[in-house]
């Protein structure tokens, strides 16, 4: 048993030393969230009047855009939902910019069949949206099997409705579970922990 758990954590450790971040990078993951978030504060960036016609159009477009996240929907409606200079992170990437979204955005959709976000409510708090969804996937490594993940996005609109900061917050571990020898690693230590 004390070997075969050595073995994983051996295997781990190969494959998390591969994925090695740059020691440039390295720590700018929370200097990049708290500067989103300065940049982006409802103080001083002023979010669409609550219960405002501009609200409600901006929470629509927030939900039309991820009711069906596909790479034609992505092309005719990023422009309108997000601003130039917006900020996106989620489990796997962080993007600024709206170009640096797109490219992130369809390349994601390259790895599933089908993808689509069911908005159950939405709470609003000082400028802060928060969108708590679940997911439903079906990527193309296992297309027979549909995936459900519940999440949450943190968003901040700009006075015109359009998003400058999204934040998501969800499990991807869900999903790595589905790779071939990474997959096998995470599920046998999730069971032994």
């Amino acid at each position: 048993m004390k070997i075969k758990m050595l073995v994983a954590c051996l295997a781990l450790a190969a494959i998390i030393s591969g994925c090695a971040v740059d020691p440039a990078l390295k720590g700018s993951y929370m200097k990049n969230y708290d500067s989103a978030l300065a940049a982006t504060d409802p103080a001083s960036v002023a979010p669409p009047a609550p219960g405002s016609v501009i609200e409600a159009q901006a929470l629509e477009r927030f939900r039309n855009f991820y009711k069906v996240f596909a790479a034609s929907v992505i092309e005719a409606q990023i422009a309108e939902l997000y601003a130039p200079a917006a900020y996106f992170r989620d489990g796997f990437r962080e993007v600024q910019g709206l170009e640096d979204m797109r490219a992130y955005f369809l390349s994601s959709t390259d790895t599933f069949e089908e993808c689509a976000f069911d908005i159950q409510d939405v709470a609003v708090h000082n400028g802060n949206y928060y969108f708590r969804w679940i997911m439903q996937v079906r990527l193309k490594r296992n297309p027979t099997e549909t995936l459900r993940l519940v999440g949450m996005s943190h968003v901040r609109f700009n006075a015109q409705g359009q998003v400058t900061f999204h934040q998501d917050y969800w499990d991807t571990s869900v999903v790595y579970e589905e790779a071939p020898v990474l997959g096998l690693v995470i599920t046998w230590i999730r069971n032994r922990i």
